[in-house]
């Protein structure tokens, strides 16, 4: 008798079957690929002054250009001011940023160089109430800062100068948005 084994063709049909075991195996198993951003997750960040955002999110804010994208047209759709880029032609720093209907001016504190105000004003709206802004900086970044309630059309900060959001408001390339 023929030991079946011997033949090649067997041990080839063997080792292809192996194979597809291994294959069935991992297709069937989760890839343990990076975890995507929810667009439900992105609109509660980008309008709820409490959300806290998860690892996951900020990462893919971070690393995704298409996440990118995505959270910046929905700024651009769910906020109440946008402040572009500043003009070209400006140099040096900037005193203030201005939307129809909203100005935010920069103040350096008396009290401490290293410091400096941000006053967000109304124009007339008796309405004004923003509760969130984001600095959509040149490179990508965003960075989102809650505000307190305004008092009189005004909201006043006291920011450290090196702080991202203050540097984010004062460079011409990075956009700002007041939700």
């Amino acid at each position: 008798m023929v030991d079946p084994t011997a033949n090649p063709k067997y041990r080839f049909a063997e080792t292809a079957l192996e194979a597809l075991a291994q294959v069935d195996q991992l297709l069937a198993s989760p890839s343990p690929g990076p975890k995507k951003a929810s667009p439900s997750e992105m609109h509660s960040y980008a309008v709820n002054p409490d959300h806290q955002p998860t690892d996951t999110l900020l990462q893919a804010l971070k690393n995704s250009p298409q996440v990118q994208r995505d959270f910046h047209c929905l700024l651009n759709n769910t906020a109440q001011y946008h402040m572009p880029q500043v003009a070209a032609a400006s140099s040096g720093q900037i005193e203030q940023r201005e939307a129809n209907g909203c100005k935010i001016s920069f103040r350096p504190s008396r009290a401490d160089a290293k410091q400096m105000y941000v006053i967000i004003e109304s124009a007339g709206n008796l309405n004004f109430s923003p509760d969130i802004l984001f600095v959509c900086a040149n490179n990508g970044d965003f960075h989102r800062l809650p505000l307190p309630p305004a008092q009189n059309g005004r909201i006043q900060l006291l920011l450290d100068r090196d702080n991202e959001i203050a540097t984010g408001l004062l460079d011409i390339k990075s956009e700002v948005y007041l939700k």
